[in-house]
């Protein structure tokens, strides 16, 4: 995947939401926690790591919110901590903070991002000394890794946060954000001369919206539906249990599963199917916390009353987990429907993904004949081969029957559009070959086959036959794959031209043997395997009987 896109796949966005600035500096909102032992997390989610604990009457400035206004951003320590909105009275205008979520939106927001692509540089610049530095898209643990600079890396410093916990540094091109206890700051510059916030990216660590965010969403939904169904599982079972007349226990809470808003530029692209798939998810989202907030409501009475239920906040529960369990059902049909199938990938199967489709290529290995087929339907086939550096290697297209004008691509696995070879047919030829190649990087590669006509005035049809051969250290002529024209099968020959022998004293000249008696004139790859094969009986070899065969091999043949 590439890297540009991940804000797409891991995370949650904001739709319709003008982010502005992230920034540590107060806003002018403040909170107070309300209770002991209040958890403040690393990012806005329940089960998210806690970075410690505070008591009822502590005050900090706030700096943020999420996306679903649950939870509130705070400093905490020299670094950004969420508290939940349930535990704090804000004094301040909610709205007036800033959108912020480390896990999806870039530090800064969409419209001036903190990260991503950037020629930004500073005269103050910093080394990591001691050891490699994960590079993040915001000032916390919590932002995802956009690169990894090693030890001794020396880098630009473009920003700090407020607390000078944090530095913005330019890495190879990747504007983001290191803890400045492990960078070392050169030339006895001093860290208070870098902006505050930093500077803006070039261009956000976000791609335009394509087939592989498209599935990503989706399959991200379906695992955030898979993430309420506990709460919603045990919200039923409090609410089961109190409407058969039995009493139900206080806490612990099931978490309250939030919404999710699709980025705008994907949400976009895919509206006609999307939106339905975002209003369903959310409205099951807002049924569970329905039903979860009754039973908070319940329980934070005082006593005598805690606990005490009546019947229409029972059946308004009821109701509630009742049509989130019929939304979260019919969310898993539909995304499922929409999702491709899972693909099993065999021993000799390899899985490549491109752009959003995802395919099981075979494995081929080096010297064996493969068998294939073009349809009108399928006009590119592709496999997976494995390769050594240094190896050399020759790629060969025979076409027993059909139409196409084949074309062979050899390219990177993980980089289709780095092409390595590439050889066409002329139109009308049944045989192709590309290479020898030298492979100049150990791993897998990627061997496509395509028809390359698109005028064809009859259906595309095709059986055809590949090979590749290891020729390494060896002189390679003529073909390799022919037709056995006995039996009708694909056979193959010896590719390599065997080395001439120096007759030394006392040791006899090698004989050369005719490797076969079917081979004609094109497929023999030397005179003496012609004349060899001549004197073993095909006299085909040598049409007009002048004792001299194959006239493309044999001077006066």
């Amino acid at each position: 995947m590439r890297r540009t896109a991940f804000w797409f796949v891991i995370g949650l966005a904001t739709l319709g939401l003008a982010v502005g600035l992230v920034s540590a500096q107060s806003t002018g909102a403040e909170i107070l926690v309300n209770r002991d032992g209040v958890n403040v997390r690393l990012f806005p989610a329940i089960g998210a790591e806690v970075l410690g604990f505070v008591d009822a009457g502590w005050r900090a400035p706030a700096t943020g919110r999420s996306p679903d206004n649950q939870w509130i951003r705070i400093d905490f320590n020299g670094e950004e901590g969420w508290i939940g909105f349930p535990v704090i009275n804000l004094f301040g205008d909610i709205n007036a903070l800033p959108v912020a979520d480390p896990r999806s939106i870039p530090y800064g927001g969409f419209e001036a991002p903190r990260s991503g692509i950037s020629s930004a540089s500073s005269p103050v610049s910093g080394k990591l000394q001691l050891s490699g530095l994960r590079v993040r898209g915001g000032p916390s643990r919590a932002y995802p890794v956009l690169a990894n600079a090693p030890r001794y890396t020396i880098f630009s410093l473009t920003g700090r946060t407020i607390n000078n916990a944090w530095i913005q540094v330019n890495f190879e091109g990747t504007l983001g954000w290191v803890a400045t206890q492990y960078v070392e700051i050169q030339n006895g510059a001093s860290i208070l001369e870098l902006p505050v916030d930093g500077v803006v990216a070039d261009q956000a660590a976000i791609s335009d919206a394509t087939a592989e965010d498209y599935e990503a969403t989706l399959r991200f939904l379906l695992d955030r539906v898979d993430l309420a169904q506990p709460s919603l599982d045990a919200i039923r079972g409090i609410w089961t249990t109190i409407a058969l007349g039995d009493l139900a226990t206080c806490g612990p809470f099931p978490a309250r599963p939030t919404d999710y808003n699709i980025p705008n530029p994907l949400f976009a692209a895919y509206f006609p199917t999307l939106d339905p798939i975002q209003r369903l998810f959310n409205d099951a989202m807002a049924n569970i916390r329905t039903s979860i907030d009754l039973w908070l409501e319940v329980c934070q009475q005082p006593q005598p009353q805690r606990g005490v239920v009546g019947q229409a906040t029972v059946t308004g529960a009821l109701e509630a987990v009742n049509l989130a369990d019929q939304q979260v059902a019919e969310l898993r049909q539909r995304l499922n429907e929409l999702l491709p199938p899972a693909l099993e990938i065999g021993p000799d199967q390899c899985l490549f993904t491109y752009q959003g489709a995802s395919d099981v290529l075979p494995v081929i290995g080096f010297n064996q004949i493969v068998r294939s087929t073009f349809e009108p339907s399928t006009p590119v086939v592709g496999f997976c081969f494995d390769a050594n550096a240094g190896q050399t290697l020759r790629f060969e297209f025979l076409q027993v029957s059909g139409n196409a004008t084949p074309r062979m691509s050899v390219t990177l696995f993980d980089n289709p559009t780095a092409f390595i070879a590439n050889g066409l047919a002329v139109a009308g030829e049944d045989y192709l070959s590309v290479g020898p190649i030298i492979i100049n990087t150990t791993g897998r590669y990627l061997l496509i086959i395509s028809h390359d006509d698109d005028f064809l005035n009859e259906p595309l049809t095709s059986d055809f036959a590949l090979l590749i051969s290891d020729v390494t250290g060896a002189t390679v002529a003529g073909p390799t794959l022919f037709i056995d024209p006995n039996t009708g099968d694909v056979t193959r020959t010896d590719p390599f031209v065997p080395p001439v022998a120096t007759p030394l004293p006392g040791i006899p000249t090698p004989v050369v043997v005719c490797p076969s008696l079917t081979l004609t004139c094109e497929f023999l790859v030397t005179c003496e395997f012609a004349q060899a094969c001549l004197a073993a009986g095909n006299t085909s070899l040598d049409p007009d009987g002048n004792g001299i065969p194959c006239p493309n091999l044999c001077p006066g043949g």
